[in-house]
């Protein structure tokens, strides 16, 4: 598969049968996001539509020719607890569509399916896992967006129109996603990821996002933006 031919990055960790990461990436602009590659896993996800080139480019610069021609189906046996890295590349849709509906005709996996205790080394190993992490800090802003929009019902001035976003079937749910997502969160890259960004609830008011941290806690309020 050519470098070239690349539409779609889906990108999944998991422990067990808990999903630490998925995301994907599609060439025209569509991203896809739940969690932040730590456990719990955070049950938030959405997706954006229109976000630009930046994000499937910042992806595919990671990715050589050579890791595309090269893929890999490792399995070991589990005695504790299953780890599953896996990146796949798609291309070539045969009905024209290059988004979610699309019918790709060419596809490159690499999926290492380990045991926690494993010893296994390789460098694609290391590879999709380096990639993973890239894929998270490219996308940490626009999905601490999402954050906000599903647990505050706020949107960022940034967020795209057309983006959808996960529900919660109740408080104890939502409480759950809250801990977690600001549990593994890098907290250092909060005031970037607030920075000249408004907040717009429902009623259409508009709010600037305030953040007061220390090394035991984290809390934000939101105020209204004309009083700021």
């Amino acid at each position: 598969m050519n470098k070239a031919d690349v539409e779609l990055v889906v990108i999944t960790v998991k422990s067990g049968i808990e999903e630490a990461l998925s995301l994907k990436v599609y060439k025209n602009g569509t991203l896809a996001r739940r969690g932040s590659g730590g456990l719990p896993g955070v049950k938030i996800s959405g997706m954006s539509l229109n976000t630009g080139p930046g994000f499937f480019l910042g992806v595919m610069n990671s990715v050589s020719q050579q890791v595309l021609d090269s893929p890999v189906n490792y399995e070991e046996e589990i005695t504790k607890t299953a780890l599953e890295y896996q990146v796949s590349f798609y291309g070539q849709s045969s009905n024209g569509d290059q988004g979610e509906r699309a019918e790709w005709t060419q596809s490159v996996t690499l999926r290492f399916f380990m045991d926690e205790g494993t010893s296994y080394r390789n460098q694609l190993l290391g590879f999709v896992d380096g990639l993973a992490i890239e894929a998270m800090k490219l996308t940490d802003s626009w999905y601490f967006d999402l954050v906000m929009l599903a647990l505050e019902s706020k949107r960022s001035s940034v967020l795209p129109e057309h983006t959808i976003v996960s529900n919660f079937k109740n408080e104890d749910e939502a409480e759950a996603a809250f801990q977690a997502y600001f549990q593994q969160v890098n907290k250092k890259q909060l005031p970037e990821f607030v920075k000249d960004k408004v907040f717009t609830d429902p009623q259409g008011l508009a709010y600037k996002l305030l953040l007061q941290m220390d090394d035991q806690s984290l809390t934000y309020t939101f105020e209204p933006a004309a009083s700021i």
